[in-house]
């Protein structure tokens, strides 16, 4: 199990064990994005603060706490956005939201590049984006971004194609990591889960925008967690691999997946975790194959010879599955 994996289970444990979570409309966590300040001169970061919040929204799994509102209740404290980002002790009293979401732009680079007949303008932003728990002051999300993309072609490779390119132009930069930060953001606050179990059919808690039909997915269960005896802090669960399921249809708000090998039942609120590394989806296709020719030989003679080896044949390559 990679790090990641260990990162979001110790959060999702502790969101389920730490009651600090005020929750909004539907039982959604609240969120606020913050300020967004810029060490580059004259860059407006207005619109990866909207951007931001336009992502989350489309997530379906928070509540966005308008800027005004939190304007409001920062001033009820005598706070401001920095006073918080600047790091502070106490938090009681300050409720109404549980996530700020804040960051700066350190760096924005253009550089002009002539490819054969054409000059490329590419342009390159850094970001730091936090996300801060208010009712802990922990800091529940820390990303370095950075991203690059060409923001003007022209067709003369002696031409410098950054001539005229101002800083509004470089924004849209900004704008395109916002939906990756807004997913990192979710999937570490809520996991894909198994929704519902109907037969071979599994049915999983997010839909268009995070997977796609033949994602391959790891089903576990997680068990008792474990702490650091010296600081209490919670450095992750056992884990148990059920199955493995390849996603067969994406709706807007869930996925239905049907489930190539099992090892244990699967229950609604087990993890599911993406794989899909040319090896993993190697594996997964020699399973399946291995599966329809032992199904078919075992149809036409369930006692014959070529259904016990086919049988053997897909147990071996299918068991492998529930390894990775």
């Amino acid at each position: 199990m990679n790090k990641n994996k260990n990162v979001l289970i110790a959060i999702f444990y502790l969101l389920l064990v730490v009651p600090s979570v005020t929750l909004g409309q539907g039982n959604r966590p609240i969120v606020a994005v913050g300020e967004i300040t810029t060490a580059v001169g004259q860059f407006n970061t207005m619109s990866i603060q909207i951007a931001l919040e336009n992502a989350l929204q489309k997530t379906n799994k928070f509540t966005i706490m308008e800027r005004t509102r939190l304007a409001s209740l920062l001033e009820e404290r005598g706070l401001s956005v920095s006073g918080i980002t600047d790091g502070i002790n106490d938090y009681s009293g300050f409720s109404g939201v549980d996530y700020l979401i804040y960051g700066s732009v350190s760096n924005i680079t253009v550089e002009n590049q002539s490819v054969l007949i054409a000059s490329n303008c590419k342009a390159s932003l850094s970001m730091n984006i936090r996300v801060v728990d208010i009712a802990t002051g922990e800091i529940r999300l820390s990303e370095s971004v950075e991203v690059e993309d060409t923001v003007n072609t022209v067709l003369d490779a002696n031409q410098n194609a950054c001539s005229g390119i101002n800083l509004s132009s470089i924004n849209v930069l900004g704008e395109d990591v916002s939906d990756g930060i807004a997913n990192r953001l979710t999937m570490g606050i809520f996991p894909i889960q198994v929704a519902r179990v109907n037969g071979s059919e599994v049915y999983l808690n997010y839909g268009e925008g995070t997977l796609a039909p033949e994602q391959i997915l790891l089903i576990k269960t997680l068990g008792e967690g474990f702490l650091d005896p010296g600081t209490g802090e919670m450095l992750g669960q056992e884990e148990q691999t059920n199955a493995v399921i390849i996603a067969t249809e994406v709706r807007s708000a869930f996925t239905i997946g049907e489930i190539v090998v099992s090892a244990a039942e699967i229950s609604v609120g087990d993890i599911a975790y993406m794989i899909g590394s040319r090896d993993e989806t190697r594996s997964v296709n020699s399973c399946i194959r291995a599966t329809k020719r032992a199904v078919e030989a075992c149809d036409r003679d369930p006692d014959g010879r070529r259904c016990v080896s086919r049988t053997e044949d897909k147990d071996e390559n299918c068991s492998a599955l529930l390894d990775l």
